[in-house]
């Protein structure tokens, strides 16, 4: 409730914001126009892949609805490195229904992957997983914004773990910025041994 899925709606143009601007790489997007759809991916925290197919069939629906390839051979090509590059390769034949949360996740990366986006915005992907779901995801993310240089991850989460492969940590209370800055710096800037003490405090209070 301090306002990370708002702040979300705003980046991606589903909320209009009633105060401030949001600009990205030089445009005022108020102004300008909103992102446009092959820079920006979207990751819901559940799933909105189709049950009854399969990972290899939903990924490529998303490679025939939202690029425009030309031979079928590149989108081919593309589907097989999407799988490839979320851990799906070997899980293709499988149908939606029977994945694992951790597996969906990797599937709604996919979904948004396609399109190459700039932009990959991942509100609450490792909510409700166990710890060794929830550190696969992350390092995941870790390695796509590390392929591309010049894609940004922002990842809306409660966790405080595995903050270290994270470039920068921005924390909301209230509605509120009340941190923006390198992962290593937070407990000192709150003044705890760990970041999960001050959640705790905060939540006391």
């Amino acid at each position: 409730g301090c306002g990370k899925t708002t702040l979300m709606k705003v980046i991606t143009g589903l909320k209009k914001e009633d105060e401030g601007a949001i600009f990205w790489q030089g445009r005022d997007l108020a102004e300008d126009g909103d992102l446009h759809p092959s820079e920006l991916g979207y990751v819901p925290q559940f799933s909105i892949a189709h049950e009854l197919l399969t990972v290899e069939e939903c990924v490529a629906g998303a490679v025939a609805l939202r690029t425009s390839l030309e031979h079928e051979e590149a989108e081919f090509s593309l589907v097989e490195h999407t799988l490839k590059a979320t851990g799906l390769s070997t899980l293709s034949d499988r149908q939606v229904k029977v994945l694992s949360g951790g597996q969906k996740r990797r599937l709604g990366l996919a979904l948004e992957l396609v399109t190459d986006p700039a932009l990959l915005l991942c509100d609450e992907v490792t909510s409700g997983l166990d710890p060794k779901s929830e550190r696969e995801i992350t390092h995941l993310l870790h390695e796509l914004s590390r392929n591309n240089p010049q894609r940004i991850i922002i990842n809306v989460t409660h966790s405080l773990t595995n903050l270290s492969l994270y470039d920068s940590v921005l924390v909301m209370h209230e509605g509120s910025v009340v941190y923006h800055g390198p992962p290593r710096a937070l407990n000192h800037y709150f003044s705890v041994e760990q970041a999960e003490d001050d959640v705790r405090g905060r939540d006391e209070e």
